[in-house]
């Protein structure tokens, strides 16, 4: 008995000891290192323009969208739109077409757990630049006391900028296809136009033309075009 003893005691030592190096927390059990993963430049296109010329048939208006992942968690940004607007009505008529750009930055909010993982959650800024020219060949004005005026503002070329906050979600849905699904404010900083002017009704990328602020949402779908690799972070 005594000769069995020491033994048992070594092992109910060596048992505690192996449930107590279990019983604590791994450290190093979740880890972050930094990979090469293929990256480029994404192209896409608005979807939703071709429901708002459903809606507003007298707008024509095409924007296609560019990103470009810079670092792990950052995309530079781009939107390039066009737009053409032709309306006629019993108190005036109008046309105009111009174009826009908005450059900018976006931002994953999401961490990657695998390489491959593509889904984004992520928000951003920009800045939006708009050149176009604007016409109402007649307009009407009708007034109680001094009858009907008829007047007309000839082809001007103006310009407008604004800012731009948007949020939004991307989603890889086939190898290098994606869609993605988006929020944007726009605050106007100058539209060049006074306010005794006939204003546009419509400006390129921005919204409408007489607000100082525009609301708007994006619908896309969007091709990457792998070009170079950047270092990402993956959690292990």
């Amino acid at each position: 008995m005594k000769r069995t003893s020491p033994f048992i005691f070594s092992a109910l030592l060596l048992l505690l000891s192996f449930a107590a190096a279990a019983q604590k927390p791994k450290k190093d059990s979740v880890k972050t290192v930094y990979m090469a993963v293929p990256a480029g430049l994404r192209v896409g296109l608005d979807l939703s323009r071709f429901v708002v010329h459903a809606f507003q048939p007298y707008r024509t208006d095409v924007t296609v969208n560019v990103d470009a992942r810079f670092r792990d968690r950052f995309y530079f940004a781009s939107d390039l739109s066009y737009n053409r607007t032709s309306h006629k009505d019993t108190n005036y008529t109008y046309r105009s077409s111009g174009m826009s750009a908005t450059l900018g930055v976006n931002y994953n909010f999401l961490k990657k757990q695998v390489p491959k993982e593509n889904f984004m959650i992520y928000g951003g800024a920009r800045y939006g630049l708009a050149f176009y020219n604007y016409e109402v060949p007649e307009y009407h004005v009708y007034s109680p006391y001094w009858g009907k005026y008829t007047g007309n503002v000839p082809k001007t070329s103006q310009l407008a900028h604004w800012f731009e906050l948007t949020v939004g979600i991307r989603v890889e849905v086939l190898k290098n296809f994606y869609l993605g699904w988006s929020l944007h404010e726009r605050i106007l900083l100058s539209r060049n136009v006074s306010k005794q002017d006939f204003p546009p009704l419509v400006i390129p990328g921005y919204g409408k033309g007489n607000k100082n602020s525009s609301f708007d949402m994006q619908y896309s779908v969007a091709y990457l075009i792998p070009l170079y690799k950047v270092k990402q972070a993956v959690r292990l």
